[in-house]
C-alpha cells in the first residue's frame, strides 16, 4: 500500500518538530478535530509497522463505523493541518514577511495609527537586515506597496509614495534578473543546460540613463558579475566585481556568495584556459578565500570538483606543501564514494611534480577510479609517467584503452574533444623519430593551435627537447 501523503510528510520532521506539531493539533486555534492529534500519536507509536486502515480508524475515530471515504477525508484533512503547520513554521522564522499580512488587516481594519506603528516597525527591521539580497529588496517594494494602497484608501488628497514603490520594484526587477543571468550561465556551464534570461538590454540601459541604480549592492554585485563572467568581459570588469564581492560579501546569505565565488572562480579557469597565467593566482586566491569561509562546502560536503581544481591550481604555483596539507585536511569533506580514490589521485598528481615518478604510480594503482573524470584523469597522469620513464609498452597499452573507452563512452559532453585530442597528440608524440624535426614542429603547431586543450603544456615541454625517445 502506498504511504499516505500525511505520514510521507511527518517523516520530514525532527523529535522537536513534532513535538510541536502535537501542541500545534491541541489548539483551538488551529484545530478542533480532537482525532488529529490522536492520529499523530499513533502514527509516532506505530510509525514502522503495516499500516491495517480500519483498526487506525477504530483507534483514531472509536465512536463511528469504519468507511473508506472517511478514512480517506480524515487523511486528507490530516494532510491539509501538517501543510498549515509548515506554513506556519516558515511564517515564524521570517519577522518581516509577517509585517504584509499585518499591515493589510490593519488597513482594512482602518486603523491608522496602529498601521503607522507596524509599518515604523517594519521599516526598521528592513533596515537593521543587513543584507543585501534581492529577496529583501522585494520585502521592501512589498512594504512600499502596502504603504500605497493605505494612502490610497484613507488619504486620498495627500501624495503618494508609488513613485519609491516603483523605485523599489525597479530595484527588485533588476538585481533579481542580473542574479539569474549569472545562475543561467553557471548552469549552462556545469550542466549545459540553456535558459532564455528576458530584457537584460534594456537593464543595461536602465544603468546607463540610471547609475544611481548601481548604488543598491544587490544590482552592484551581479551587475558587475554579470559583466565580467557572463559577457566575458576585460580584467578591468572582473577586478571591479572582486571589489564588489570583497566590500559586500557579508551582506549576502552563503549560498549566493558561494555562487557568486565559483562565478569569479569561473572567470579565472577561462582566462586560463585562454593562456592567461597571471589569472591562476587568482583563482587560486579565491579558492582559498572560500575554503577559509566555508563557502565551499554544499550540505557538508566539497564538490569533487572543486577538490580537484584547488589541487591543480596550487601545483601549477608550486604550492606543494600547501596542496599537501590540503588533500590531508579536507579529504574527509569529501562525499564517501570519493573520500579514498580522489585523495589517492590528487597525492598521485602531487608526487609527479615532485619528480617522484615511482610514488605516482604506486599511488595511481590504488585509484579505483569508476567515474569518468577520474579515469581520464588517472589515465592522463600515467601516460606522463609512461612517457618520462621510457616505459613504450606500457604507453601503447594505456592508450588502447583510452581508445576503447572512448569508443564505448560517446557520452562525454565537451570533455571527449579533449580526450580524443589527447589520444590522437600522445599517439604522434609516441611515433615521433628523434630526428625527424619537420614532425615535431608541425605537431607543435597543431598542439599550440588547440587552444583548449588542457594538456598543452605538457605536451609543449615534451616537443621542446631537443631529443626525443
Amino acid at each position: 500500500m502506498k504511504t499516505p501523503v500525511a505520514f510521507q510528510l511527518l517523516r520530514i520532521l525532527s523529535s522537536a518538530e513534532l513535538n510541536q506539531l502535537e501542541t500545534f493539533l491541541r489548539s483551538p486555534a488551529f484545530n478542533r478535530s480532537p482525532e488529529m492529534a490522536r492520529l499523530l500519536a499513533w502514527w509516532r507509536q506505530n510509525r514502522h509497522e503495516k499500516l491495517e486502515k480500519k483498526q487506525v480508524f477504530k483507534e483514531v475515530v472509536p465512536d463511528k463505523p469504519y468507511l473508506s471515504r472517511d478514512w480517506y477525508l480524515l487523511l486528507s484533512r490530516f494532510t491539509r493541518l501538517i501543510e498549515r503547520f509548515l506554513v506556519w513554521q516558515e511564517l515564524q522564522s521570517d519577522e518581516l514577511g509577517q509585517y504584509p499580512f499585518l499591515l493589510r488587516n490593519l488597513r482594512r481594519r482602518r486603523k491608522a495609527r496602529l498601521f503607522q506603528r507596524s509599518m515604523a516597525q517594519a521599516r526598521a527591521l528592513l533596515d537593521k537586515q543587513g543584507q543585501h539580497t534581492a529577496h529583501l529588496l522585494y520585502r521592501a517594494y512589498d512594504l512600499e506597496q502596502e504603504y500605497y494602497d493605505y494612502i490610497a484608501s484613507h488619504k486620498r488628497q495627500e501624495p503618494t509614495n508609488l513613485q519609491a514603490v516603483n523605485d523599489r520594484l525597479d530595484e527588485f526587477f533588476i538585481a533579481e534578473k542580473l542574479k539569474q543571468a549569472c545562475l543561467e550561465h553557471s548552469r549552462r556551464i556545469a550542466s549545459q543546460e540553456a535558459y532564455d534570461i528576458h530584457f537584460l538590454k534594456a537593464i543595461e540601459q536602465q544603468l546607463q540613463a540610471r547609475p544611481a541604480l548601481l548604488s543598491v549592492p544587490a544590482i552592484e554585485v551581479y551587475h558587475a558579475c554579470y559583466r565580467a563572467v557572463v559577457l566575458g568581459g576585460n580584467k578591468a570588469a572582473f577586478q571591479r566585481l572582486r571589489r564588489a564581492m570583497e566590500a559586500h560579501q557579508q551582506g549576502f546569505p552563503k549560498q549566493e556568495i558561494r555562487d557568486l565565488y565559483l562565478l569569479a572562480i569561473n572567470y579565472c579557469i577561462r582566462a586560463l584556459n585562454r593562456g592567461e597565467e597571471g589569472f591562476a593566482r587568482e583563482a587560486f586566491t579565491l579558492y582559498k578565500q572560500s575554503l577559509q569561509q566555508g563557502y565551499l562546502l554544499e550540505d557538508g560536503h566539497i564538490p569533487e570538483s572543486t577538490f580537484g581544481n584547488i589541487v591543480s591550481l596550487g601545483l601549477k604555483l608550486n604550492r606543494f606543501e600547501w596542496v599537501e596539507n590540503f588533500i590531508r585536511d579536507y579529504a574527509c569533506f569529501l562525499r564517501p564514494e570519493f573520500q579514498e580514490a580522489l585523495p589517492s589521485f590528487t597525492a598521485a598528481k602531487l608526487a609527479y611534480e615532485q619528480g617522484q615518478l615511482a610514488t605516482a604510480l604506486q599511488l595511481l594503482a590504488t585509484v579505483e577510479a569508476r567515474q569518468p573524470f577520474l579515469y581520464f584523469g588517472a589515465k592522463t597522469l600515467q601516460l606522463k609517467v609512461f612517457y618520462e620513464l621510457g616505459e613504450w609498452g606500457a604507453l601503447d597499452s594505456l592508450l588502447e584503452s583510452l581508445r576503447v573507452y572512448l569508443q564505448r563512452h560517446p557520452a562525454l559532453g565537451y570533455h571527449r574533444e579533449h580526450y580524443l585530442l589527447l589520444l590522437q597528440f600522445a599517439r604522434r608524440l609516441l611515433q615521433l623519430p628523434p630526428t625527424d624535426r619537420q614532425g615535431r614542429a608541425a605537431l607543435k603547431e597543431e598542439v599550440e593551435a588547440a587552444k583548449a586543450f588542457r594538456e598543452r603544456e605538457w605536451f609543449l615541454r615534451q616537443l621542446n627537447r631537443k631529443s626525443g625517445h
